[in-house]
């Protein structure tokens, strides 16, 4: 029997504000990436997921200054992080939520280097082929299905 495997678990922020959605350029890398983050011991202990909501708007808060409603789940996927990345020799679950824009003004704290504002017609111009743009491609095309 083969061990369990141990990796650390995420959510990212898909944050909507009038039809565009908020990418960030990972620090040092420059990878796409959103707002969130791994979820730090002690979040998960309440017996519902209020706590786990609250971790993400924390991360979302901390990031970019920004207040947002977090609404379901639409993708989850696997991410080992690489060399260029802070993260480098972690594993991590990540679990992206589709969420409302509420309030604020983006003041990136000092995990990214910029952000842009994308849309349906715009988001491939941010295409790294990392996995982060998978799922923000997977974001735009299941609004068009």
């Amino acid at each position: 029997m083969k061990k369990d495997a141990l990796f650390c678990v995420g959510q990212k922020a898909f944050i909507e504000k009038d039809g565009k959605v908020l990418v960030l350029a990972d620090h040092p890398s420059g990878r796409v990436d959103f707002p969130g983050g791994k979820i730090q011991e002690g979040e998960a202990k309440e017996d519902r997921s209020v706590s786990l909501i609250n971790a993400l708007k924390r991360e979302v808060a901390e990031e970019t200054s920004l207040e947002i409603e977090v609404l379901d789940p639409f993708a989850v996927w696997y991410h080992e992080f690489t060399k260029e990345e802070r993260n480098f020799g972690k594993v991590v679950y990540l679990v992206a939520f589709k969420c409302k824009y509420v309030s604020g003004d983006v003041k990136l704290s000092n995990e990214h280097d910029s952000f842009k504002w994308v849309d349906k017609n715009n988001y491939k111009e941010v295409d790294d082929g990392s996995d982060y743009f998978n799922v923000l491609e997977k974001y735009f095309l299941s609004q068009e299905a």
